[in-house]
C-alpha cells in the first residue's frame, strides 16, 4: 500500500510542478521564437542534471529495466527539478530581466515538455494532460504526445 501512495504523490508532485510552470509561462514569452535569452546557473544545471536523466533513461530502457527507468525519472522529478530548481526559479520571476525571465521560462517548458516525454510510457493519462498544454508553449503542433520521441541529449549553450 505505501509503494501506491508513493506512486500518487509523485504523480501529484508532476501536477503541481506543471501547474507552477504553467502559471509562471502561459502567456508569456517563453523564447522560443526570438529575443535575447540569459540562462542563470541555475537554469544551465537543470538542463545538464536533465541530459544525464536523459541518457540515463534510455541506457535503462535500452536493457529492458523498467524499474530502473521509473527510479530515474522519479529521483529526477522529485529531487532536482521540483525540490531545487523551481524553487531556484522563484528569485527570477519576481525581479529578472526580461532576458532572464525568458531564459527561465524557456527552461522550465523546456525541462518539463521533455519530462513528460519521458515520463509518457509510464503514466500516460497524466503526460498527455499535462501536455496539450505545454505543447503550445514550445510551439509543438503535433495532436498527442505518444507520437513524440524520447527526448535525447542536447547540448547547452548559454
Amino acid at each position: 500500500m505505501k509503494r501506491l501512495e508513493g506512486y500518487r504523490n509523485f504523480c501529484n508532485k508532476l501536477w503541481n510542478a506543471s501547474r507552477f510552470v504553467l502559471m509562471n509561462t502561459e502567456g508569456q514569452d517563453c523564447g522560443f521564437n526570438s529575443g535575447e535569452m540569459t540562462l542563470s546557473l541555475a537554469d544551465r544545471w537543470i538542463l545538464a542534471e536533465f541530459n544525464q536523466t536523459i541518457k540515463a533513461y534510455r541506457e535503462a530502457l535500452d536493457s529492458f529495466r523498467f524499474d530502473i527507468a521509473a527510479g530515474i525519472l522519479y529521483e529526477f522529478t522529485w529531487n532536482q527539478f521540483c525540490d531545487w530548481y523551481l524553487e531556484l526559479t522563484k528569485p527570477v520571476m519576481n525581479g529578472g530581466t526580461e532576458a532572464e525571465l525568458r531564459g527561465t521560462r524557456h527552461t522550465l517548458v523546456t525541462v518539463l515538455e521533455g519530462l513528460l516525454r519521458l515520463a509518457h510510457p509510464i503514466i500516460p493519462f497524466i503526460t498527455e494532460t499535462i501536455w496539450q498544454r505545454v505543447k503550445v508553449l514550445c510551439g509543438i503542433t503535433a495532436d498527442t504526445i505518444m507520437l513524440q520521441p524520447v527526448p535525447a541529449v542536447r547540448c547547452i549553450s548559454g
